[in-house]
Order: C-alpha cells, then structure tokens, then sequence
C-alpha cells in the first residue's frame, strides 16, 4: 500500500492491464506505477501497448469498447484526483469510495457492452459477479447449456486440453488470453463445428478478468456494488460525499490546530500587506505547528501545507533558493493527496523554479508533467513520446513567461517589509529594434548569428535575419559565400520559412506578396528538419505558411523540398489540408467565418492559442487567459477595435483569397496523402478536414477524400446535444445539399452502426 491515497493513473492502467491478463513481465510498467511525477506521454504509450494486444487477439471492436470503458473511467477519475483533496483519507478508504461509485459504473457499462456486441443470446450480467463459483466454471456450465456443438468440442479434446477445460470448470486455473486464442486448434473435428468461437473466446475471457479481480483488495465490494447497479439500485451517495464522510472524524482530530493553522494561512497570503517583523513571527507559528503535529498521521497529511506555507514564507522575504528546495518537499507530498491545492502548489512553484539564477529545469520538467497529468493545462511541445529531454515538454518561451510571472503570482506589496526583492529578467513583450540599418551583414563569417533586441535579446543566423527584412541582395550574397539555409533563430525560424511569410495573404500589416525571395532560397537544398520544423510559440511551419500564400506553385514546390503533409503547426495544432479547407470556407463567406470566430467556446486550445500570440503579457495559467479576455471584452474601445478589425479582415483581407486555387491546393495536399481523417480542436474538438468539406458544401474535394479513405462514420461528440455527430448529420444541419447527395448514394456500403453510442 502507497503512503498516498489516489492511485496514479498509470498504478490504474498497472492493475487493469492485471485482470486483463497482459501485463506479465512488462518491469518498465511496474517502475512507473507509483511515480508520482512520471511523464504523463507514458500513460498513452501503456495503453496502446496493452489494447493493441486485445485488438490482435480479438479484433478492433472488443479492443475498443475495453479502451473506452478504462479512459472513461480514467477521465472521470482524474477530475476527481485533480480537484477533491484527500486530506486524512487512506488509500482503503479511498478505494471503498471508487468502488461504490466510479469503478463499479464503468465496468457493468463496459461489460454490458461488449456482451450486446457478442451475442444477443448471452448470459445475464449479472452472472459474472458471482461469488458462489469461478466466474469461468459459470460460464462454462452455461455453454454447455446453450451453444449446440460444445459439448461435442468438450468430448473430443485430447486428454491434455480437456485436463486445461476441466481445470477452468474445477476453479484451479484461470484462461489467459493465449489459451483462448488457441481454444478453436484444440478441435479434434469435425470441422466447422457449431460453436460461435469469437463469442465463446470474449465470453470466457470477459469471465478471466473477473476471476482476477476477485483476488485484487476491494473486490468484494467492488462485485456487490456492480451486482446491485443490474438490480436497478440507484446510488445513495456520489464520490465527493463519500470522501467528506470519511474525512469527517479526522477533522474532528485535528480541531485543536485549525485556529494556528487558519492564522498562518491568512497572515501568508500573497496579496495580504506585512508588518515589520512577520517573517520571524510566522517562521516560529509553523515550527510550533510542526511540534504539535507529532502524530505520524497528522504528519503524513499536513506534510505538504507546512512545507507549502513555509516555501511561501520564503519567497515573500525575498529567498528564492530556499523557496525552491521547499516547494520541491511539498510538490511531493501534494499530488495525488491535495486535490485542487495541488493546481495552486504547482503554479507558484513553478514561477520560484523558472526565477532561479540558473532555471531549475529538472523541477520544471516535473512540474509540467503533474500540470498536464493532472488536466491542468495542455501540451505546449507536440512530442507524443515520453523523453526525459527538457525540449520535448518545455519550450524556452514558456520559461520566460514563468519568470515573468514571479511579482503577478507574488506581488511585491505581499512582501515582508524586510525582504530583499531579487530583480527578475525575462525575455517576454515585443521586441523593439530601432537600428535596422545599423545592422551591416559579414560576408566573411556568413553563419554569423545576431543578438537582435532592445527590450530582449534574440539570436538569428544573419541570413535568417535578412530574409525576414526581404534584403534580397544580401541573402544572395551570403548564399554565394556558403551561409547554411538550414539554420534557426533562437525561437525557430528559418530563412526559408521569413521568405514563405512574405507571401502570406492573411497577414497584417498587410506582406509584400514578392515571391522573389522564396525562388532564390528554394534553389538550394533543404534538410528535412528544417522544411517540417515549427517555431516555437507561434508555431509557424512552412507548409502552412504555403498554403496561406494561397499558390499552388509554392505549395508544389515546397512539397518537393521535404514537407510532410501531416506535419502540424499554428497555435492550434493544424494539419495544412485544415488550415486549407478552412480558407476555402473564409472565402465562400468571410463574414460568417468572423462571426462565428468571435462566438468560438473558449476551450483550452483557443486560450493556449491567446497565451502564444500575447508575448507572455496576459500571465502564463490558461485562467490568466480568460481574465485577460473578460476584462478586455468589457472596455467598449476594445470592442469597437474588433469591429473595425473584423471588418477589414473579411472585407479587403479576406477577399484576395481565391478559391479556385485553394481547390487546387486542398487536392495537391490529399495526393501527397494529408490525412483527410485528422482530428483537430478547432472549431470544435474531433473534427477532420472531410468534415469540414461536408460543412462547406465542397462536394468534388469530399468526393476526393472519400476515395483517399475518407470516414464518413467517423464522429465528433457535440458537448450541446449529447450526440455523437458524422459527415450526414454535419451536412444536414449546415445544408449541404450537394453533399448530402453524395452521402445518400454510398449510405448502403457505409451502415450507421448505434454501438459506439452505446458503451457509455
């Protein structure tokens, strides 16, 4: 048993992937289990691993209905973990509220629905969470009573596969999965027998898992709980409440500290003015509190706030070091006990890490995994690996906004009187430059790098440089003198991706349009890595920036020069065949695009998208992002701004898009295989670039993606409706006429099966 009372969710996937039978011999899955702090990529990694061998062993369709029955489950799960804290709770009790609630609603759904999936003659639910025989010997008993020709299949084994069977029927073994996917080879004939083999393999293999649970802590409840869902028995209590009833007596405990307890809380706030002397006051407040939590239990739960407020303490007078070597104490006692203090405990640890001297990157990297395991924010690095590598989760950008953030998290008027106020440099805000013709190139050295800025520095190879001013002449020289096209700024850029910007449509202020530039750089070779390489906070790529010059030509050419059509970039992570369709749609209706922009739902991606283009300004939390929005939403000169500024674009701006070339473009993306099923976040989270053919009306683009292995099937789920949504619903509701053509002539080869609505 864990010192801590939640589970990890990889300890979840750990024990599931144990009754399921497949976790043998996987050490790498029992090393992570209980680290706290583990990369949260490895949770998806884990759960490929394990339902790919489901998906092996008994198709796609039972492999999906285990896989959405855990993650719906883990989803539930981690917003509970991420928000109720746990406080005076053990991992027994903790446990006793899952099974009463989460647990057993998620397994009678997934086990109800992969048993209408297999058969409609099936035993009763209710049979595999039975304790007065092995789950597997009732299943085998009711075989032998309904499917005609096991009996048959029984008598014929040989004496070494009938001893297994007989072996299940007694309780002495359990069927793993290698047995079942064996079971139909043992047949002595004759062939094909009457038995319905995909049922009888699921059915004993749904009746293993059981079997298995029944040896875990908890099951008991967990199989009484799950008996008395089938009966029709509502729940008397939800999670939360269950939680607060156990926590009941321990804050009966630990009443006699709360008045310290609520006084050093109240007297460290952030915001709250200090009085001369209060650090010596409040230190010898937290020392007394620790001397009366003497108890290992009270220890044990009061771990983290003592080191939490201590840490806070600290930083207020100024001591940044001594501030971080806490926060790391109470970083690890927090998760997976703290519930939403663990949000809090993360954000201000994370400022006091990045304003270290020298970043403490190690911490940060811990930090940013707790902040996307536990939902709080989202990936900034599209890197779907784990790597303990600092730059596949952390950009240096989002260092700097930490830093910058350090007297927003803790004002400076919430200091102790006599602190030391370190000063704090971070590169955040826009970069001026006023000397740019001060700027002479060096022929001699052309790799040289600039430090260019006067607010901050940035560091460009020179020709990166030029080819951003579109100094022609110069970026011609340095080529002749050997300067390397494939170099990058300090944030990403590359002189092949300023000259592809030049001829971006969209842009304002308003780009020369002068494809000059791009010939003379596209006349040399190109690693692929630079021609599929993101900047790092706007997150430019070239093939989109292609695509936004709104010419086949250069889409063409810089297809040919390495770019991946699957290649993601812009702040909301797109496809270039999204961010193509998307043109088509701003230019068959401008105004209706802006319209609808302005009403988009503000989820994470749209906020991460606003604390990517806002120079670190707006605070670094996605929450900062919706403050900023609310409070500019209400100044009626900002609103007029947007008025004017949404006038233009879908006016002049907008209008120079053509949208016979974009055609042209969409249909060169899809041959150089764009993946025409590609989920995005945007507009709403699940659509694919066919769905957004089916919205536009583009009937002969739709046509060409269905012939590319367009879904038409594949769905969305519409958070207003409760209603998973296809490519017939979406051209319905926008009234797509001549799409809707198209998708009543393939109906028949395309049926609308009602299972996936079904699991959950």
């Amino acid at each position: 048993m864990s010192d801590f009372p939640y589970p990890t969710q990889i300890e979840t996937l750990r024990t599931f992937a144990k009754v399921l039978g497949v976790k043998a011999g996987n050490k790498h899955l029992d090393d992570k289990a209980k680290d706290k702090a583990a990369d949260y990529r490895l949770l998806n990694e884990f759960s490929n691993e394990i339902f790919d061998y489901l998906s092996k062993t008994f198709g796609n369709e039972i492999s999906t209905i285990f896989k959405q029955g855990f993650h719906a489950y883990l989803t539930e799960y981690t917003n509970h973990v991420s928000n109720i804290y746990a406080d005076g709770l053990s991992r027994s009790e903790i446990g006793i509220a899952l099974c009463k609630t989460l647990l057993s609603k998620h397994v009678v759904n997934t086990i109800e629905s992969v048993l209408r999936l297999v058969s409609s003659k099936k035993p009763l639910t209710v049979a595999f969470f039975s304790f007065q025989e092995t789950c597997t010997s009732q299943i085998l008993a009711w075989l032998d009573e309904n499917d005609r020709g096991w009996e048959h299949y029984y008598n014929s084994l040989e004496k070494e596969n009938k001893a297994k069977v007989k072996a299940w029927k007694d309780g002495e073994h359990k069927p793993n999965i290698q047995s079942l996917l064996f079971l139909q080879t043992w047949s002595q004939g004759p062939w094909p027998e009457q038995i319905d083999w995909q049922k009888v393999r699921v059915l004993l293999f749904i009746a293993s898992i059981m079997d298995r649970t029944t040896k875990e802590e908890g099951s008991s409840l967990l199989l009484e709980e799950c008996r008395l869902l089938l009966w029709g028995a509502k729940p008397t209590f939800n999670f939360s409440q269950l939680v607060q009833s156990h926590q009941k007596g321990y804050k009966d405990r630990i009443s006699y500290i709360l008045p310290l307890v609520g006084e050093i809380q109240q007297g460290l706030k952030r915001t709250i003015v200090k009085n001369g002397g209060q650090f010596e006051y409040f230190k010898a407040a937290i020392d007394k509190l620790e001397q009366q939590l003497s108890a290992e239990e009270h220890k044990s739960h009061f771990a983290y706030w003592v080191h939490w407020h201590k840490a806070r303490m600290y930083v207020l007078n100024g001591k940044l070091e001594e501030a971080n070597a806490l926060y790391k104490l109470g970083f690890e006692e927090c998760l997976y006990r703290a519930g939403i203090n663990q949000k809090y405990i993360i954000e201000e640890a994370i400022v006091i890490a990045a304003s270290q001297e020298k970043p403490d990157k190690v911490f940060l990297k811990h930090l940013k995994n707790a902040l996307l395991m536990f939902n709080y924010d989202i990936p900034s690095v599209q890197h779907n690996d784990s790597s303990n590598k600092f730059s596949d989760i952390i950009e240096d950008w989002e260092v700097q906004s930490w830093r910058a953030s350090l007297y927003r998290v803790f004002p400076k008027e919430g200091m102790f009187p006599e602190a030391n106020v370190p000063e704090i440099e971070a590169n955040i805000g826009i970069n001026i430059v006023t000397d740019i013709d001060e700027i002479k190139p060096d022929y001699r050295h052309p790799n040289r790098k600039l430090k260019i800025g006067e607010v901050w520095k940035k560091t460009y190879p020179q020709l990166v440089w030029f080819a951003e001013l579109e100094k022609n002449d110069v970026v011609e020289k340095l080529l002749k003198q050997g300067a390397n096209v494939n170099l990058t700024s300090s944030s990403g850029d590359t002189a092949i991706l300023m000259a592809l910007e030049a001829l971006n449509l969209r842009e304002v202020p308003f780009r020369s349009l002068d494809d000059s530039l791009f010939h003379l750089l596209s006349g040399h070779p190109h690693s692929e890595e630079a021609m599929n390489r993101c900047t790092d906070k706007k997150r430019l790529l070239p093939l989109i920036s292609a695509v936004q010059s709104g010419r086949p030509d250069i889409v063409e050419k810089v297809l040919e020069m390495g770019a991946n059509a699957n290649q993601r970039g812009l702040t909301d992570n797109q496809t270039a065949l999204n961010a193509c369709i998307k043109m088509i749609g701003i230019a068959k209706d401008p105004k209706g695009y802006w319209d609808s922009t302005l009403q988009m739902e503000l989820t994470p991606e749209v906020l991460n998208s606003i604390r990517r283009v806002n120079s670190g300004m707006t605070g670094f939390t996605l929450e900062d992002q919706l403050e900023f929005l609310s409070a500019q939403n209400s100044d009626p000169k900002f609103r007029q701004i947007v008025g004017l500024l949404t006038s233009f674009m879908s006016g002049e701006l907008d209008n120079r898009i053509d949208i016979v070339k974009m055609r042209l473009i969409a249909n060169r993306l899809i041959e150089a295989g764009a993946d025409v099923n590609a989920e995005h976040a945007a507009p709403v989270k699940g659509y694919t670039p066919l769905m957004l053919a089916a919205e536009l009306d583009e009937t002969d683009l739709f046509n060409k993606m269905l012939s590319k292995g367009g879904n038409p099937r594949k769905t969305y789920f519409c958070k207003n409706t409760n209603v998973n949504v296809d490519c017939w619903r979406i051209a319905e509701y926008f009234g797509s006429s001549n799409v809707l053509v198209t998708l009543r002539e393939i109906e028949r080869f395309f049926p609308n099966s009602s299972r996936a609505s079904n699991y959950h």
